[in-house]
């Protein structure tokens, strides 16, 4: 199957015009011929304030494996008063051939926007009339999060699905977001979330033993050593467990929490600030410390001073193309939803 790219450079115009050569640009370029559509939903990367990076080729990658339109929105705020609305826009397209005299096949394209202006803080109406209808539109919101009041209901009338980073921003500026974009129907999803999955995978191998199980799944002390600069990492970890053992928060208190198993016996909780993520789990004898050290989470189960056994699994390693991929071949992920409520968001933590 052949393929080609093109691309157009469209700077300082107008969006009706955006609008006009999104529809007419590919076909006067493919000489009136009218591509076959392939996309399947839609990708905003909202990027404002964050270093310059080649988006057009991190939206080729991804559209690669999903094809998509991919709308890269960065709004610009000038240093002047510069209030005429305008778009400095890049587009590209993926065009296939696939057979002689069938229709090319539009695979993916993507539309780099630069908003100024006016259209640096009014920017949702003209993405909104570019998301595709009737598929799914994911908003990858890469820079800093919004301010409280932030017009969410006016963003989900076009995407459904908002997907967020707390391991660069932590869960607190989120929390609005979350609060007010799912009543209106956003699923919200974490890319942060999405990569400790190692933990509760590695975890649930752990549980093979009955040794490993009993100390994961009724521990009577639980210690906890996190940066502080990425807490949200052992608030979810911890938010997950609770929800899935049954467990109830009981009390809260500055770097130590305690919690109640479905037996109504209490669990301290223990948080310490350090430079390795770990988490160890005390019950009787046995000790099952997990930690990442030099790119692995290894665990090691013991009793007394017998190692019973350890378990190495290589971590995540934060990836904006295979990040992405992953989660749109999942799609929402209901635990997130699930250990949100159980810990992530209790204000006292």
């Amino acid at each position: 199957m052949e393929s080609q790219t093109l691309h157009w450079d469209h700077p300082n115009i107008k969006g009706p015009e955006l609008l006009e050569l999104l529809r007419t640009q590919i076909p006067q370029s493919l000489g009136g011929v009218v591509p076959v559509t392939a996309t399947v939903l839609t990708l905003g990367l909202y990027v404002k304030g964050i270093p310059t990076t080649d988006w057009t080729e991190l939206a080729g990658r991804i559209a690669k494996v999903h094809p998509a339109r991919v709308l890269i929105i960065n709004p610009i705020t000038a240093d002047v008063d510069d209030t005429f609305p305008h778009v400095d826009a890049q587009l590209s397209a993926m065009i296939t051939y696939r057979r002689p005299n069938e229709p090319p096949t539009l695979f993916s394209e993507c539309v780099e926007m630069d908003l100024k202006g006016g259209l640096s803080n009014h920017w949702i109406d003209l993405v909104q009339s570019l998301i595709k209808s009737d598929l799914p539109a994911y908003l990858l919101w890469l820079g800093a999060p919004p301010l409280p009041g932030f017009r969410w209901d006016l963003l989900a009338t076009g995407f459904n699905h908002l997907v967020i980073d707390t391991e660069r921003t932590g869960i607190g500026p989120w929390k609005s977001a979350i609060f007010t974009g799912k009543p209106l129907g956003m699923a919200v999803d974490d890319l942060y979330w999405q990569r400790l999955s190692l933990w509760r995978a590695h975890w649930a191998n752990l549980t093979d033993s009955q040794e490993g199980l009993a100390a994961i799944t009724n521990p009577e002390k639980i210690v906890i050593e996190w940066p502080p600069s990425n807490a949200t990492g052992w608030r979810f970890l911890l938010g997950w467990l609770i929800d899935r053992l049954h467990w109830q928060v009981a009390d809260v208190e500055p770097d130590f929490i305690t919690v109640l198993n479905d037996f109504g016996q209490m669990i301290p909780i223990e948080i310490h600030a350090t430079d390795s993520p770990a988490f160890s789990f005390h019950r009787s004898t046995y000790h099952l410390s997990s930690r990442e050290v030099n790119g692995d989470l290894k665990s090691r189960l013991s009793n007394g001073s017998d190692e019973l056994y350890q378990l190495i699994d290589p971590c995540h390693v934060a990836d904006p193309v295979t990040d992405i991929v992953r989660l749109l071949n999942r799609g929402h992920d209901q635990l997130f939803d699930q250990a949100l409520s159980a810990l992530a968001l209790n204000d006292r933590i």
